[in-house]
């Protein structure tokens, strides 16, 4: 072979490595979206701890949905002997309000940020419901999906104390969003699909405890996420408001590092309008590989619920499992009215319930 015909073979073979460098390059950046997310999400203790606590969720056809109790039944309960005998109740709100407020008599109180630490579960029954007490069930839901996680069964009071008593939380915060909402509404898309409420949603599974072998690690990520400085933060108490949210999604730098999880129902999703560029994934489907795995690892995800408690107990588990998310305060009671924004009204106004003071 002649020295030119070899130069040729070789700056053939170099064009060819080159092009197919550039293909494989080019197949990189097209995968490499602004979301980094996988198809499925990992199989390990956490995972499958989510999927168990989500598909367990209580539905419309349970006493208490969304693993929500109202101020009027928890009322009657404890004034049924027999059935009061079947709760727990577990208040975390700030030793200030129990001095100022008062507390539902025979309640134990916990601080928030110390509730999954091993000396303050050891105080909590595992063969009682524990009702979740918060100023306005935007912290209990946070308790609630905390004690679900390590295998006890919880619920939520509602809409907190100022359900229960007058308080200002329960003014300036519950009932505050909800009028703010029916003043101002912000826009909706609205799919008009079917009503909301025209079918029974249930739980897919049946609520049980994690194994014992792998408590230890389960308990270890409660235990950092339920310590964690909640004032210290963008948006304390992982909450963020509606006014907040839509200012963020008016800022096109912030919009982009913005994921937006509507957890509702498909028919109140449909019927009742959501946010523009929300993805609905029902909450107790949340846990299935495939929708874990939609989920972004480098943006902040705004969870969404019919109220604000409901998705409280997403946004508590995604941030055990090392994402970024918030919950949209109030839900879209507070984006918007709703079916369910004179409840809330009703709750606060009618708060009348007995307290027990030190």
């Amino acid at each position: 072979m002649t020295l030119a015909g070899s130069y040729r073979t070789l700056k053939t073979l170099i064009l060819s490595v080159l092009l197919l460098l550039s293909l494989f390059l080019l197949a990189s950046c097209g995968s490499d979206q602004s979301t980094t997310t996988s198809t499925q999400a990992e199989d390990t203790p956490l995972t499958r701890r989510a999927q168990e606590v989500f598909a367990t969720t209580r539905g419309s056809d349970s006493e208490f949905p969304g693993n929500m109790i109202t101020a009027a039944q928890l009322a009657a309960i404890l004034q049924d002997p027999q059935r009061s005998q079947t709760i727990s109740l577990l208040d975390t709100r700030p030793a200030t309000e129990l001095e100022t407020q008062g507390a539902i008599p025979g309640s134990l109180w916990i601080k928030m940020q110390s509730i999954a630490d091993p000396e303050s579960l050891a105080k909590l029954p595992r063969d009682r419901t524990i009702v979740c007490i918060s100023p306005t069930g935007h912290t209990a839901n946070q308790v609630c999906t905390t004690l679900r996680w390590l295998g006890y069964d919880a619920i939520l009071l509602k809409y907190g104390m100022g359900s229960w008593t007058q308080t200002t939380a329960g003014k300036d915060i519950t009932a505050a969003d909800a009028q703010r909402a029916i003043d101002f509404p912000y826009p909706v898309i609205e799919a008009g699909g079917v009503p909301a409420g025209n079918s029974v949603v249930k739980a897919t599974a049946t609520f049980t405890a994690p194994p014992e072998n792998e408590y230890d690690e389960l308990q270890q990520v409660a235990q950092e996420y339920m310590s964690d400085n909640v004032l210290d933060q963008e948006y304390p108490f992982n909450n963020i408001s509606a006014t907040n949210l839509y200012d963020r999604l008016s800022d096109p730098v912030l919009r982009e590092e913005t994921w937006l999880l509507d957890i509702r129902s498909p028919a109140a999703y449909d019927s009742l309008g959501h946010i523009e560029g929300t993805i609905n994934i029902p909450w107790r489907r949340l846990g299935e590989p495939e929708n874990l795995g939609q989920l972004p690892e480098n943006k902040l995800i705004v969870v969404i619920g019919d109220n604000g408690r409901d998705s409280g107990q997403v946004t508590g588990i995604l941030k055990m499992l090392g994402y970024s998310a918030v919950t949209l305060r109030t839900g879209m009671v507070g984006w918007l009215p709703t079916p369910e924004t004179q409840e809330i009204l009703d709750a606060v106004a009618a708060a009348h319930y007995p307290v027990a003071t030190n």
